[in-house]
């Protein structure tokens, strides 16, 4: 700078205003130019950092819905072992020494396996500001987890009440309820199972409501996770 100082100011004493001018005018550009390059060099580096902050995000989503899927197979490979079972109730074609030996019959209608989605890495993205990116993952996988959860929450809501309902019916109406929750055998249970259609209504319910509601639900939040965790890996490349 105080090299252009003494450039002005001969310029000054020789009344070369237009050169003078000319200069100055040429000096602030230099220093707007400067400007201009620091703010994008502080631009890049912050985009730099969001970018890092984004990717590590990404992980963390990989990371849950892997384990997701995990829970979601667990389950799915449940109800495909239990499936015959309910099956032979609804068609009437299960023997009462069925349920003598195989303790699963008796539990179709009071107990299921429950399943907690991963949201941390999905809490975050919600947190982190994505308006100045292009790239559509990120609404993508905000959408993905607000309407699948959603409809799951819906389902697992409807599976518990059903379960629930089933539970009290049977505590205030049935003698062999405690010895059932002891995990006693109970031929009273055994003779109202295979005689009573309520019983098969019961199940019936039960079966509806997992197999051809809540296990599509399942089925749509894997094949979506997957699509998502493709999408991740080509962001990490």
């Amino acid at each position: 700078m105080k090299l252009f100082r003494n450039q002005r100011s001969k310029l000054l004493k020789n009344k070369k205003i237009g050169n003078y001018l000319a200069y100055a005018i040429g000096e602030i550009i230099l220093v707007v130019i400067g400007i201009l390059i620091a703010v994008s060099l502080n631009n890049w580096n912050e985009n730099r950092k969001e970018n890092k902050k984004l990717l590590n995000i990404y992980s963390i989503i990989e990371n849950d819905l892997n384990n997701d899927l995990k829970e979601i197979e667990k389950i799915q490979n449940f109800y495909k072992s239990v499936d015959p079972l309910y099956t032979k109730i609804l068609n009437d074609s299960v023997r009462k020494v069925e349920y003598v030996f195989n303790p699963q019959y008796t539990y179709l209608t009071i107990g299921f396996p429950e399943i907690t989605f991963n949201k941390r890495g999905y809490n975050q993205l919600t947190n982190f500001n994505t308006d100045s990116y292009q790239d559509s993952l990120p609404t993508q996988i905000i959408e993905f987890y607000t309407e699948r959860l959603r409809e799951i929450k819906i389902d697992d809501e409807l599976r518990a009440k059903d379960f629930h309902e089933n539970y009290s019916h049977y505590k205030k109406n049935y003698k062999w309820w405690a010895d059932l929750i002891s995990m006693k055998g109970s031929q009273e249970f055994i003779e109202y199972a295979t005689t009573d259609p309520d019983y098969k209504n019961r199940v019936a319910s039960v079966y509806f409501v997992t197999y051809k509601v809540f296990l599509p639900e399942l089925e749509k939040f894997k094949k979506q996770a997957e699509v998502i965790l493709t999408e991740i890996e080509k962001r990490k490349e």
